[in-house]
Formats: structure tokens, sequence, C-alpha cells
């Protein structure tokens, strides 16, 4: 049982009582003692409820009220947190516009630029070189001679056949006229034809042998070596220039056999090179090739190239890709942009300034 408060201690109710009781007993006779015992372990018992009702509505209210400025605090020191690590996490990206345009498929493949026409140039006759006309590197035309040999005895012999043949022109003539009239035999006047006809032949000999002393080109194109100097004793065998065509370019690959069947001819092309930064080649697909290589599993394909020669030179290193498919007026990201999981491939997009 608590202890007693004195009398300072009392609620207004607890007095009002008190007082109530006191009157009650000056104007009543005095009742017994056990009512008085009873009437008092009421008023006790009043007290203690409101004192401990008071005292833990209090302490609730405390603990309420802590509780409710601590979680606050808590909320906001972790979101504050929060914030301060996504800044500190935060990396910088680049990023770009997605844009509609086409895009194409290809077959990527390296090889070799070539030329069409290539020819190494000899003499069809031995000889000493008279005279050289061309360096290494100069461009020639179709015919142009680019080498002389020694044509002394050739321009005697082709002078000579000359004479023989205007000769017996001549001499055929009247002797046709004398067959026509019927003065000579049939046997005399084709015997006068045969020698007309070797004349001609022996003239043509001539000509021919004073001809291969000169040395031509025999296309337009580019001299890429030279071999041979003046003075030099030349003979059939013996090489004197090499000879492209630099307008007529090419580059073979060799497609896997399972793309016969999507690999045409006419198929646009695109050809780069490392040698020739920054710039892209227009091609197509010249020539393909009927079989498959059985030991590589492969056929040849030759892509033409279009453009001018002055960037495109013959043993360029080069990258070939061959379009086999186009989609037209798509959405482009680019390629660096998308992110592969597996087989899965993402993309992320810029909301709120954060990818």
């Amino acid at each position: 049982m608590p202890r007693p408060r004195r009398q300072s201690e009392y609620s207004d109710t607890q007095a009002s009582l008190m007082y109530c009781f006191q009157q009650h007993r000056q104007s009543r006779p005095q009742v017994p003692w056990l009512l008085r015992g009873l009437l008092l372990g009421l008023f006790a018992w009043a007290w203690v409820a409101c004192s401990s009702s008071g005292t833990k509505e209090a302490d609730a209210s405390v603990a309420t009220a802590d509780s409710t400025a601590t979680d606050s605090t808590a909320v906001d020191s972790a979101m504050g947190d929060s914030a301060a690590a996504k800044e500190r996490n935060a990396v910088p990206v680049e990023i770009a516009a997605a844009e509609r345009g086409d895009i194409s498929s290809y077959l990527v493949f390296s090889s070799t630029v070539e030329t069409e026409a290539a020819v190494e140039i000899h003499p069809e006759v031995s000889g000493q070189v008279e005279a050289v006309f061309v360096e290494e590197g100069d461009q020639v035309a179709a015919g142009d001679i680019l080498v002389t040999l020694a044509n002394d005895q050739a321009r005697l012999e082709d002078r000579e056949s000359d004479v023989n043949l205007r000769h017996l022109e001549g001499s055929f003539e009247r002797t046709e006229e004398m067959y026509k009239r019927k003065l000579i035999s049939e046997q005399s006047y084709e015997d006068k034809l045969y020698e007309l006809e070797q004349a001609r032949l022996r003239r043509e000999r001539a000509t021919l042998a004073l001809t291969q002393t000169e040395i031509r080109a025999p296309f337009s194109g580019v001299l890429t070596s030279r071999q041979v100097q003046g003075g030099a004793r030349v003979a059939p065998r013996a090489k004197l220039f090499d000879l492209i065509k630099l307008d007529d370019m090419i580059a073979r690959v060799h497609v896997p056999g399972r793309y016969m069947r999507i690999v045409k001819t006419g198929q646009i092309a695109e050809v780069e090179s490392d040698f020739i930064e920054d710039m892209l080649f227009a091609g197509y697909v010249k020539r393909i090739s009927p079989i498959v290589d059985p030991k590589s599993g492969t056929f040849k394909v030759t892509v033409g190239l279009r453009d001018r020669w002055e960037y495109l030179r013959p043993g360029i290193f080069v990258k070939v890709r061959v379009v086999i498919d186009t989609h037209q007026n798509t959405i482009l990201i680019p390629k660096e942009a998308v992110v592969y999981d597996g087989s899965d491939r993402y993309v992320f997009v810029v909301a709120d300034s954060t990818a």
C-alpha cells in the first residue's frame, strides 16, 4: 500500500470529498470506526489510480515525442547520406541522341588492292638498246614508244624489200597485159604472180622486223618498274617494264560457301584502308566464282573499285564490306551505347539528368 500524502498533496477532488465528510460528521452522529476505515481506503485507491494514470500518459507522450523525433532525425540522416553517396558515386557519361536513317548488314573481309590489267613488257627480238624514252612512274598511252633497239640492219632490209616489191609490181603489170592479149602462157603468168606475192611477204617481214625494234605500250597505264638501261643488249625473255592500268582496280575476297545464295553480282561494297584515314571508297561485286574451293570451303568474289586511283593503289591492304541487307528509315544509336549481358542487349536512357 502506498504511503498517505500530506494534506497539501491532496487534489481538489480529494479536498472536496474531505470537506463533505467533515460536514457529515458534524451534522450526524458518529459512524462506526469500520465505516471510517472503508472510506479512507476508498480515498486512497482513487488517489493511487489518478496518480498512476497521469504518470503513464505523461511517460507515453514523452516517449512518443522522443520516438518521433528520433525517427525523423534518422530518416533525414539516411536520406542525406543516400544523396551524398549518390553524388559521390555519380560517373559522368557521354550521351547521344537517337536518329533515323539507313543501316546495313555486311560481310567483312581483308584483302589487297589489285589491278585487272597488269603486264610485263619484253622485247620481241634480240638487240642492243638504242634509247629509253620513259621512266618508272610515267603514265603512257597505248602505242607510245618506250624503248628502241639498234635497227640499222632492219632498216636496210626494209628498204630493200620495198624496192624489190615495187619492181615486181611494175613487171607484173606488163605480164598481166601480155597475158590478156594471149602473148604469154598461163604458166608464165602464174610464175610472175607467185614472184609478186613472195615480194609482198618479204616486205611485210622486213616491216615487222623494223617495227619490233620499237617497244611500245600495249595499253594506257602507268609504268611501275623499269629494268632496262641504254646500251644494254636484251633478249626476248628480258623484262623491260611493268605496266598496270590504274583505272580498273579490284579487291579479291574469299567468302564462306554458306553465303553463295546471298552474294549477288552488282551488290554494293565499301572499301577502307588504315593507310588512308577517314575515307570510304565505293565498290561493287564484279564477278563471282561459280565453284567452292573444297580445301577452304570458300568461293572467290571480285570486288570492283569505282573511285579514282589517286588514293587507292595496288598493294594497299584494305577492309572490304559487302552489303547483304539494308534497313531504311530505322532508329539508329551509337554501337558503343549498347550494353551486352549474355544474349541480352540493353541501352541506358537519360531521365532527370541521370542515365
